[in-house]
């Protein structure tokens, strides 16, 4: 029992072998690309842009009803605020202000969160390469004085919206 034991570890051999070879190929193509991923520079979030942008997508044309008229689901919104802001983000942002009924979209009647103002100063920190915060102090006279702080991450070769907060 033990020569067959034998016999067939030492025929694994040639195919181990070259398993590892490939492996230890696949590991050096792997390094490399990380090497060239950390190369890369990677400009700045526009800010701006972006923001103005999470806030149109959030804004959906409806009928008197409130019924959306290009989205049928939440998912399908969720999917449209995704090329602007994290997963997470969509979700929460969809179950707030969206909701389905009777196989339809509505949006919720109400004032959007406050948010950035563009025309006024605001600070743009870097907290990484691939990770931005916006900072801004703000007044309204529905929210009075506020500071908000929105977070933008790098993703899938594009920037994105990954949460805010607003104190």
């Amino acid at each position: 029992m033990l020569v067959g034991a034998l016999t067939f570890t030492s025929g694994c051999g040639t195919d181990l072998s070259k398993v590892a070879d490939e492996h230890s190929q696949m590991m050096m193509s792997s390094i490399e690309t990380k090497a060239e991923a950390k190369a890369i520079s990677v400009e700045k979030p526009d800010a701006e842009k972006l923001s103005t942008e999470l806030v149109d997508r959030i804004v959906q044309e409806t009928d008197g009803n409130y019924k959306v008229k290009e989205f049928q689901s939440t998912e399908e919104v969720e999917q449209h605020l995704q090329k602007v802001a994290s997963k997470e983000l969509a979700s929460q942002i969809a179950d707030v202000y969206f909701e389905e009924r009777e196989g339809d979209l509505y949006l919720i009647p109400t004032e959007l969160f406050p948010w950035v103002d563009t025309d006024k100063p605001y600070e743009l920190n870097k907290k990484s390469e691939f990770e931005y915060q916006l900072i801004q102090s703000n007044e309204s006279d529905l929210y009075g004085t506020y500071t908000i702080k929105i977070n933008f991450i790098y993703e899938n070769n594009h920037w994105i919206i990954k949460n805010f907060e607003v104190k």
